[in-house]
């Protein structure tokens, strides 16, 4: 396995060139999941709101898993046509479960003093990955093959997705703007994180 530092070099590495495809797929990323959801809910009370935010939410699922293999085929030099980020919805019910089933985990594990829920979630980080790459496999047994696979590497990637912590504060401050720089960076990292535990469990 490689360093934090080796695989955010790898991920810079990798979006050279293809800085545009990145800042434009996630716009089109954030605009749906956040803007869209957000401003409907505006025009309604704070309870029918909160209702519509969470309806869009899981209505966008297939669109997190989208942008997350978008990066995995922009490091592999695949496909990057931006109508990529909607291919969750041609599989919407195995996408969209295993979206669900890892947000329900991950909160129960949250509303349990936060810790469980951190660590469910980097158990089950390699479910989107691993549903791109079997097209068979079951949201169940992808989440399973997740948590087998990150046996012994959660905490090394806890501290890879904390790294992240300065530039997510300084995209806070700027309004916003500075997520269309992170979301490439943050995802082109992880994906190289992705191939390294793939090899090592081939």
């Amino acid at each position: 396995m490689d360093t934090n530092q080796g695989y955010k070099n790898r991920a810079l590495a990798s979006l050279e060139g293809k800085w545009t495809n990145g800042v434009i797929a996630a716009i089109i990323y954030l605009l749906i999941s956040g803007c869209v959801g957000q401003g409907a809910s505006m025009f309604f009370d704070v309870t029918t709101g909160y209702g519509i935010s969470g309806f869009w939410y899981i209505l966008c699922l297939p669109l997190e898993w989208g942008i997350t293999v978008y990066f995995l085929n922009l490091i592999r030099n695949e496909d990057i046509a931006y109508e990529r980020l909607f291919d969750g919805y041609k599989d919407f019910v195995r996408i969209f479960l295993a979206g669900f089933l890892v947000s329900i985990c991950i909160a129960i594990g949250m509303l349990l003093l936060i810790i469980p829920g951190i660590i469910l979630a980097m158990m089950f980080a390699l479910t989107e990955y691993i549903l791109k790459d079997d097209k068979q496999i079951s949201a169940a047994d992808a989440m399973k093959k997740s948590a087998e696979m990150m046996k012994g590497h959660k905490m090394e990637l806890f501290w890879l997705v904390l790294s992240f912590i300065g530039w997510a504060i300084l995209s806070i401050l700027t309004f916003g703007f500075g997520f269309i720089f992170l979301v490439p960076y943050f995802h082109s990292t992880m994906a190289h994180y992705y191939e390294d535990i793939k090899a090592e469990n081939a």
